[in-house]
Protein backbone atom coordinates (compact mmCIF):
# COMPACT_ATOMS: atom_id res chain seq x y z
CA UNK A 1 0.00 0.00 0.00
CA UNK A 2 3.06 2.75 0.80
CA UNK A 3 4.40 1.92 -2.00
CA UNK A 4 1.59 2.25 -4.29
CA UNK A 5 0.95 5.60 -2.07
CA UNK A 6 4.40 6.91 -3.22
CA UNK A 7 4.51 5.84 -6.79
CA UNK A 8 1.10 7.80 -7.31
CA UNK A 9 3.04 11.00 -4.98
CA UNK A 10 5.65 10.74 -7.27
CA UNK A 11 3.78 10.43 -11.00
CA UNK A 12 1.73 13.38 -9.34
CA UNK A 13 4.07 15.55 -8.22
CA UNK A 14 6.97 14.78 -10.09
CA UNK A 15 10.07 12.35 -9.48
CA UNK A 16 13.32 14.20 -8.32
CA UNK A 17 15.66 14.35 -11.14
CA UNK A 18 18.27 12.10 -10.62
CA UNK A 19 21.67 12.48 -12.39
CA UNK A 20 20.82 16.03 -12.75
CA UNK A 21 23.19 17.36 -10.32
CA UNK A 22 25.84 19.47 -11.33
CA UNK A 23 29.54 18.17 -10.47
CA UNK A 24 31.88 21.07 -11.00
CA UNK A 25 34.78 21.72 -8.90
CA UNK A 26 33.49 24.30 -7.00
CA UNK A 27 30.02 26.07 -6.80
CA UNK A 28 29.91 29.45 -7.19
CA UNK A 29 27.09 31.96 -7.39
CA UNK A 30 25.59 34.68 -10.01
CA UNK A 31 25.34 38.35 -9.71
CA UNK A 32 28.67 37.25 -6.67
CA UNK A 33 32.11 38.10 -6.98
CA UNK A 34 34.59 35.08 -7.74
CA UNK A 35 37.99 35.06 -9.22
CA UNK A 36 38.69 32.22 -11.47
CA UNK A 37 41.28 30.64 -12.91
CA UNK A 38 41.91 29.62 -16.72
CA UNK A 39 43.67 30.45 -20.54
CA UNK A 40 42.18 33.47 -21.92
CA UNK A 41 41.16 32.35 -25.88
CA UNK A 42 39.21 34.05 -28.67
CA UNK A 43 35.96 32.94 -29.93
CA UNK A 44 33.97 33.67 -32.41
CA UNK A 45 29.68 34.36 -31.57
CA UNK A 46 27.23 35.26 -34.35
CA UNK A 47 24.24 37.58 -33.65
CA UNK A 48 21.04 37.29 -35.85
CA UNK A 49 21.08 40.85 -36.98
CA UNK A 50 24.42 41.93 -37.27
CA UNK A 51 26.34 38.78 -38.20
CA UNK A 52 29.56 37.23 -37.13
CA UNK A 53 31.74 38.96 -33.78
CA UNK A 54 34.72 38.37 -32.01
CA UNK A 55 34.78 37.44 -28.25
CA UNK A 56 37.04 36.44 -25.35
CA UNK A 57 36.36 33.82 -23.12
CA UNK A 58 37.91 32.17 -20.05
CA UNK A 59 39.05 28.46 -20.47
CA UNK A 60 38.91 27.14 -16.71
CA UNK A 61 41.12 25.05 -15.04
CA UNK A 62 38.88 23.11 -13.79
CA UNK A 63 34.56 23.04 -14.53
CA UNK A 64 32.40 25.09 -12.01
CA UNK A 65 29.28 24.99 -10.92
CA UNK A 66 26.77 28.13 -11.05
CA UNK A 67 24.04 28.64 -8.89
CA UNK A 68 21.54 31.10 -9.12
CA UNK A 69 21.04 33.61 -6.41
CA UNK A 70 18.18 32.86 -3.63
CA UNK A 71 15.20 34.53 -5.19
CA UNK A 72 12.79 36.92 -2.94
CA UNK A 73 9.35 37.17 -2.72
CA UNK A 74 9.46 40.02 -5.23
CA UNK A 75 10.96 38.31 -8.22
CA UNK A 76 9.13 37.93 -10.81
CA UNK A 77 11.56 36.33 -13.04
CA UNK A 78 13.65 34.43 -10.75
CA UNK A 79 16.83 33.23 -12.40
CA UNK A 80 17.98 29.38 -12.96
CA UNK A 81 20.81 27.31 -11.94
CA UNK A 82 23.25 26.56 -14.50
CA UNK A 83 22.31 22.65 -15.05
CA UNK A 84 25.54 21.47 -16.68
CA UNK A 85 29.47 22.30 -15.16
CA UNK A 86 30.77 25.06 -16.88
CA UNK A 87 33.68 25.25 -18.18
CA UNK A 88 34.34 28.44 -20.68
CA UNK A 89 33.47 31.76 -19.26
CA UNK A 90 32.84 34.91 -21.40
CA UNK A 91 34.26 38.32 -20.60
CA UNK A 92 32.50 41.32 -20.45
CA UNK A 93 33.05 45.01 -18.95
CA UNK A 94 36.25 47.25 -19.13
CA UNK A 95 38.84 44.52 -18.76
CA UNK A 96 37.69 43.54 -22.66
CA UNK A 97 38.73 47.02 -24.14
CA UNK A 98 42.01 46.39 -22.76
CA UNK A 99 45.21 44.70 -23.76
CA UNK A 100 44.44 41.31 -22.65
CA UNK A 101 47.12 38.44 -22.97
CA UNK A 102 45.35 35.62 -25.31
CA UNK A 103 46.38 32.31 -24.53
CA UNK A 104 48.04 32.68 -21.40
CA UNK A 105 47.03 30.95 -18.21
CA UNK A 106 45.18 34.58 -16.15
CA UNK A 107 43.46 35.12 -13.21
CA UNK A 108 40.40 36.74 -14.01
CA UNK A 109 38.28 38.59 -10.83
CA UNK A 110 34.66 40.59 -11.55
CA UNK A 111 31.39 39.27 -11.03
CA UNK A 112 29.27 36.81 -12.47
CA UNK A 113 26.12 37.05 -14.09
CA UNK A 114 23.63 35.14 -16.68
CA UNK A 115 23.84 35.08 -20.55
CA UNK A 116 20.81 37.46 -21.36
CA UNK A 117 21.60 39.48 -25.18
CA UNK A 118 22.26 37.99 -28.10
CA UNK A 119 26.12 38.98 -27.56
CA UNK A 120 26.46 36.55 -24.84
CA UNK A 121 27.90 33.21 -26.34
CA UNK A 122 28.41 31.59 -22.99
CA UNK A 123 25.88 30.84 -20.42
CA UNK A 124 27.87 32.18 -18.02
CA UNK A 125 30.06 35.67 -18.05
CA UNK A 126 32.09 37.83 -15.64
CA UNK A 127 32.25 41.76 -15.22
CA UNK A 128 36.30 40.90 -15.39
CA UNK A 129 37.46 44.05 -13.20
CA UNK A 130 41.03 42.63 -13.54
CA UNK A 131 42.63 39.80 -15.93
CA UNK A 132 46.02 39.28 -14.03
CA UNK A 133 48.68 36.97 -15.73
CA UNK A 134 49.92 33.75 -13.77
Amino acid sequence: MRTTIAAVALSILGAPALGHACEGDARLTLDKPATLEGVLKNGQGTHEAQGAFSYVYLALDKPVCVDAPVAGAADEDPQENVEAPVDRVQLAGEAVGAELPIGKHVSVSGTLFAAHTMWHVEDVLIDASEVSPR
